[in-house]
């Protein structure tokens, strides 16, 4: 979700990585929701502290896919480290961070701020539970109101484990197939129909040139010429992209041939279903977005998202409803904190069993 700055075949690193990989642990939906749940004191708070962070908005989103998709929600993405990081000889001692597959990630920062001012107001979170709910509200600013999806908390329980490995493992990349793609999210309990609606995320935000190189070389019948020569003109490795072609200027507009059909040209940095009107004009800079259209029923999907937007919000606000809910059924060690974190990027010394004899 995309989005994105990553490198090679892991995704975001886009979306997963060649083979996909099953941790021994499956999700399953979050427990009940605690304290009166999402309430309206808290979505105002939070709200507030992401409207004033908007240009990070798509950055949060993809935040809250990435750790939602790696060990359930549980704010290991933001670890900086823990007695349980990668053991790979390449990540060794490293945390989710330091995957490639989580290059780019924006927006961490903020986190921090909404737990703080929610604890002014007498409402401690987890740090898991404040990176679903600035999703929550990222995705409400940015489509002006139009997704506000329902959304468990506070409840989410902080891990204590953060490995390097692992996101490459289960994210998806940007250069997956179609069926690597449905593979990915069949493992975390999504449908295809459910792959697509969120795939609509890659609407907004910006990427890094190695996310897309591949583009700039893809048979015709993958990209449009146009666009793809528009790309390649601007391309540099280390570079950073808007995704969207219909935010990219009156120039890019102009030279990619984009016809807008039902667009909103003005919407410029906003969460629509602007995506799929340039995914069906094989303009998009991930080819695993282009894979979409090899699947007919996905190809279909897109083409009514296209012209009814409000059964896409419909459909992407469920499938982020389901994103929010996802726990980890691990059973190896210590798992969750005891309480929350103090700090989301440490875990609490409590945690881990005495080494005292």
């Amino acid at each position: 979700m995309a989005k994105r700055n990553e490198k090679g075949s892991v995704f975001l690193v886009a979306a997963l990585a060649t083979v996909i990989v099953l941790l021994s642990a499956q999700v399953r939906p979050a427990a009940a929701v605690v304290d009166g749940g999402y309430n309206s004191t808290i979505e105002g708070i939070v709200n507030t502290e992401v409207a004033k962070f908007r240009a990070l908005a798509a950055g949060l989103i993809r935040m809250a896919f990435h750790d939602c998709f790696v060990r359930g929600c549980d704010g290991s993405v933001m670890l900086d480290s823990t007695p349980y990081n990668s053991t790979n000889p390449t990540l060794a001692g490293k945390t989710e961070k330091a995957s490639p597959s989580n290059g780019g990630l924006r927006g961490m920062e903020v986190i921090e701020i909404i737990r703080t001012k929610l604890k002014e107001n007498n409402i401690i979170v987890s740090c898991a539970d404040a990176i679903q709910f600035a999703a929550r509200e990222a995705a409400k600013v940015v489509s002006n109101g139009k997704i506000a999806y329902p959304i468990n908390g506070p409840g989410r329980r902080d891990g204590v484990k953060s490995s390097a490995e692992d996101p490459g493992m289960f994210l998806p990349g940007p250069m997956f197939t179609f069926a690597q793609l449905s593979t990915a999210f069949r493992n975390k309990g999504f449908s295809e129909p459910e792959l697509v609606a969120l795939s609509g995320a890659h609407c907004i935000g910006v990427t890094n040139g190695m996310s897309f190189a591949d583009r700039r070389t893809a048979p015709l019948n993958e990209i449009d010429s146009a666009y793809q020569r528009l790309i390649t003109s601007e391309w540099t490795p280390t570079g950073t992209f808007i995704m969207n072609i219909r935010d990219m200027g009156k120039d890019a507009l102009k030279k990619s041939r984009y016809s807008p059909n039902q667009v909103n040209m003005a919407a410029i940095g906003t969460l629509d279903n602007s995506f799929y009107n340039a995914n069906l004009q094989n303009m998009v800079r991930f080819k695993s977005d282009w894979e979409l259209r090899t699947n007919t029923a996905a190809n279909n999907l897109m083409g009514k998202y296209m012209t009814t937007p409000g059964l896409w919000e419909a459909d992407f606000s469920a499938a982020m409803t389901k994103l929010s809910s996802l726990v980890i059924a691990d059973t190896e060690g210590p798992i969750w904190e005891d309480g929350i974190r103090e700090k989301c990027t440490a875990t609490n010394l409590m945690s881990y069993p005495s080494t005292t004899p």
